[in-house]
């Protein structure tokens, strides 16, 4: 006999098992299985198990913002598979240090694979928390352990390098070692730490869910975390959810303590010095190539990009390059037009930004209204549930790429958040309308 289940076919405890495995999986992107990161395999096993029961037919059921969701998020992928094919028409210039599975045509499908991969993550998380504020509560508290354990991680890893022992939680190709906790490098982790921050935020003073002095200790661990990581853009990240949470709630006591804990972690991020180097690096940006154009940390990453993209984009505005292509084209004589090439795989590292050159112009506003889409439903929301929606949004804006999970989970978070609070609101609605009835008998009695 057929039976409506959810999306996954299975029990929702262990649908919300999974999401909970999920969400801390998302803080250990180093953990891997071969080329596999760990949330992804659990993303792997948690569609497989939709598929493994027979006799049974899956069919959507959960809150309408989730499922509204998935027909503009399959529309999303499968214009990216549109644009992977498409790709195949152009010239590439691959780097000669890279391996099978970044070389034309497989790293654009590769690419493809891991952005489906990780925005399912999304729904899984999304339909494990339901309307259950107790799954919320869950997921929260996983999500935010994975970040105290990344930032705590990373600390013992700095604090031990400068004692002679070299851990795996550092990163040591810039002048100053950086925190990288279970991340590959410092950048990614401060800003997904920007949003442990938040969870915690979350978990405190707004839901109560953990006492005052776990919270500080908390916050301070992450705090000092993000310090450590050295990111520009998770210290960009912050302000502007403080600021986004100022604007809202309007309470002055938030603005001290926005300002008492981003401000020591900006001057520890050296946010000003760096800054004035990006500027300067990029004003005399020309000169710099043919001086150091062995200089790795010039001629690849965020500064090349900001210099080659707008050329990328000029000569493919509408369908772009193809995502995951950005490190196959650069090279390009007719885009380097006499700056140097690298011979080592890059990454543009500007998010959204850098997608108008792998997506073209079209696509990338679209999958700015995917990052908008919670947003735009959380505006008349809690003020919590409001950055959450955001940050996503702002991670993406800030660097962070689409194969990236820990976004697509906190935007999960988000609409189960939004599920949970549209469920009270119509309970609240049902109790109300007989004591106004009541409230009217008693006035015609009287």
């Amino acid at each position: 006999m057929w039976r409506p289940l959810t999306l996954f076919r299975h029990k929702r405890v262990m649908l919300f098992g999974l999401a909970a495995l999920i969400a801390f999986l998302s803080g250990f992107t180093d953990v891997r299985l071969g080329d596999l990161q760990s949330v992804e395999l659990a993303v792997i096993v948690s569609l497989a198990l939709s598929f493994a029961q027979p006799r049974q037919r899956a069919t959507i059921s959960g809150p309408k913002a989730t499922v509204d969701l998935l027909p503009r998020v399959l529309l999303m992928l499968f214009l990216l598979a549109c644009g992977s094919i498409l790709s195949l028409r152009l010239s590439f210039y691959p780097p000669s240090d890279i391996g099978l599975l970044k070389q034309p045509p497989w790293a654009t499908f590769v690419r493809l694979v891991e952005i489906a991969i990780s925005v399912a993550s999304l729904f899984i998380v999304a339909l494990g928390i339901r309307n259950n504020p107790r799954h919320l509560k869950t997921i929260l508290t996983a999500y935010a352990w994975a970040g105290l354990l990344n930032a705590a991680w990373g600390l013992i890893s700095l604090a031990s390098y400068y004692g002679g022992v070299v851990l795996p939680g550092v990163t040591l190709a810039t002048r100053v070692p950086r925190v990288a906790g279970f991340f590959n490098e410092g950048g990614p982790l401060g800003v997904y730490l920007t949003g442990v921050a938040l969870i915690q935020y979350v978990r405190g003073p707004i839901l109560h869910h953990i006492s005052r002095r776990s919270f500080w200790i908390g916050m301070a661990v992450i705090m000092a975390g993000i310090a450590g990581s050295q990111s520009k853009a998770a210290v960009l990240v912050l302000v502007l959810l403080a600021l986004l949470n100022t604007l809202q709630q309007r309470r002055v006591e938030l603005v001290i303590a926005a300002v008492l804990l981003i401000f020591p972690v900006a001057i520890a991020s050296n946010l000003v010095e760096g800054l004035n180097g990006y500027y300067s690096n990029f004003t005399n940006f020309r000169a710099e190539a043919y001086e150091r154009s062995t200089d790795s940390n010039l001629v690849n990453g965020r500064l090349m990009a900001s210099v080659l993209l707008p050329r990328i984009v000029e000569a493919h505005p509408v369908l772009g390059v193809g995502i995951g292509n950005y490190g196959l084209v650069r090279n390009d004589p007719n885009i380097l037009l006499g700056l140097p090439r690298t011979e080592l795989w890059d990454l543009h590292g500007l998010g959204l930004l850098g997608y108008l050159a792998e997506l073209g112009i079209p696509l990338t506003l679209f999958v700015l209204y995917i990052y908008a889409y919670p947003v735009l439903l959380a505006l008349r929301s809690r003020s919590w549930i409001f950055l959450l929606s955001s940050y996503p949004l702002l991670a993406a804006l800030f660097g962070v790429q689409l194969n990236f999970a820990y976004p697509w989970i906190l935007m999960g978070v988000a609409l189960g958040a939004l599920a949970i609070e549209k469920d009270h609101k119509a309970i609240a609605m049902r109790r109300a309308v007989p004591l106004r009835a009541r409230s009217e008998a008693a006035r015609r009695r009287g």
